[in-house]
């Protein structure tokens, strides 16, 4: 399967959703110092963001922001990481876990581009966590 943004999108959502189905947060998309973010923690009002990732056809990669990251951290909030399967117009979730982001050091950092409309950060893909 070859990169389309809009296919990404969507299964990005539909990953959401599962992961508000299954893990205690809901999707209420939080800002957080000027950054938005997925989810709030039902229980204490933590942060979460979501990070989906195609396991069919693609390299399976997850993707973070450095700004996110650091907020994340800073606030105690976490990442809820699902990795999937696409068939069709759904997912099969082949497995998921949740770490906060204070735990998960990312050391890859790179540049996205001028022409990325979210250049103002740096960004990580790490294939498994």
């Amino acid at each position: 399967m070859s990169y389309d943004p809009a296919i990404v999108g969507y299964y990005g959502k539909i990953a959401e959703t599962w992961a508000a189905d299954n893990y205690p947060i809901e999707l209420d998309y939080p800002e957080v110092g000027g950054l938005k973010f997925d989810a709030t923690d039902e229980e204490d009002g933590r942060s979460w963001d979501v990070k989906g990732s195609m396991t069919n056809g693609v390299r399976p990669t997850l993707k973070f922001w450095e700004d996110q990251h650091r907020t994340l951290g800073r606030e105690d909030g976490g990442y809820v990481l699902v990795w999937y399967r696409a068939e069709g117009r759904k997912i099969a979730v082949v497995s998921s876990r949740s770490i906060l982001a204070g735990e998960l050091e990312i050391k890859n950092w790179t540049n996205p581009g001028k022409t990325h409309y979210r250049n103002h950060s740096s960004e990580a893909h790490i294939q498994s966590v």
